[in-house]
């Protein structure tokens, strides 16, 4: 509430209970069609088709300090109901091969997404068109050593409310706002996967690497403090004063987001005590950006993991595992000020017997 003679905003207690009930109904169809070329290859025709109808009711109520809401209609500024509809077809050829433990895969796909539904009583209605990729490679050189590799596409669109071009108040000093002209991410990920196994000794090693970029991404523009200019249209006064927020949070389409993944293991047996060995060690890194007060800001966070598990074999009564799991975490922010990082490692030690 305003306080005249302090002339500054000042905290009033309240109660406030929310429910949100929500619906949702899903239906999905699928259609492949196949024809072999040779002996080993056929090509095909895909058709899917994904329909998402939803219903989220937030209804909001000013309560006393049992927070009964019997008797009570929900309290307008902070509630909301959205209801919208997706739907999405996919359509695209293919082509796979098959020879003894080798496999190839390659599909192109159009995909056409719609978006419709209302946030309150504001309508919504947004189209999408997109060509995704999925190419699978699986290559055995011998019974020991193997290779897999995924290159994919996928689209991620913006739900209504993002899209909703309204001021969310209902929590009062932290204001949200959608924005009608966001587009849909696209990423481009990658996934391989090396395994070389010794079936007669025990032995397993594996290499692991994924990578993903994502054009497009639907990331957070935060403004502390803003001014008249940055929330155009915005207008709630009270009868002694004009009500300001603390913070608002805006979203655009940024490029830049990124991440990759990588850890090998080795697991072997341990002969003299009768017992297995399973170690393993592993790196991640991601970029992911974000725009603080209309400047960009790089989150950028490393990671560091590793774990090491020794496991019984020596006979079928006795069964006991001891495992070390320990993880290394460095992030930092490219607007925060010199020696703004948010480092800490933390591990576990733990022990089975049965």
């Amino acid at each position: 509430i305003f306080d005249p003679e302090s002339e500054m905003y000042l905290p009033k207690l309240r109660y406030v209970a929310t429910h949100s009930p929500q619906k949702e109904v899903d239906l999905s169809a699928n259609i492949t069609y196949t024809e072999p070329v040779s002996k080993h290859s056929q090509v095909s025709v895909q058709y899917r088709f994904d329909v998402e109808n939803q219903e989220i009711a937030k209804n909001s109520y000013l309560t006393g300090s049992d927070y009964d809401i019997t008797g009570l209609s929900p309290l307008p500024e902070i509630s909301r109901l959205t209801q919208n509809r997706s739907a999405e077809h996919r359509i695209g050829p293919g082509f796979r091969y098959s020879k003894d433990r080798n496999t190839f895969i390659a599909n192109v796909y159009y995909q056409y997404s719609e978006l419709d539904g209302y946030v309150d009583y504001s309508f919504v209605n947004r189209k999408f068109n997109n060509v995704t990729y999925f190419v699978m490679g699986n290559v055995a050189f011998n019974a020991q050593n193997t290779i897999r590799v995924f290159i994919n596409s996928y689209t991620h669109n913006p739900d209504i409310v993002n899209l909703q071009p309204i001021y969310d108040v209902s929590n009062a000093q932290f204001v949200t706002r959608g924005n009608g002209g966001l587009k849909s991410s696209y990423n481009h990920r990658v996934n391989f996967h090396y395994v070389r196994s010794n079936i007669e000794k025990g032995r397993t090693f594996m290499w692991m690497f994924s990578g993903n970029i994502t054009q497009d991404y639907i990331g957070q523009s935060i403004i502390y403090n803003p001014t008249k200019e940055d929330m155009p249209d915005f207008q709630v006064v009270d009868p002694n004063g004009e009500y300001k927020p603390l913070q608002l949070t805006t979203y655009e389409n940024m490029n830049g987001s990124s991440s990759l993944r990588t850890h090998v293991s080795y697991g072997f047996p341990i002969s003299p005590i009768k017992c297995n060995l399973n170690v393993m060690a592993g790196y991640s890194w991601t970029r992911t950006p974000s725009k603080i007060n209309n400047e960009l800001n790089i989150t950028s966070t490393m990671g560091y993991d590793a774990m090491v598990s020794l496991g019984s074999n020596i006979s079928e009564n006795i069964d006991f595992t001891l495992q070390w799991n320990g993880a290394y975490n460095d992030a930092t922010q490219s607007l925060a000020s010199r020696g703004k990082r948010n480092q800490y490692f933390n591990h576990t030690a733990s022990g089975t017997l049965k």
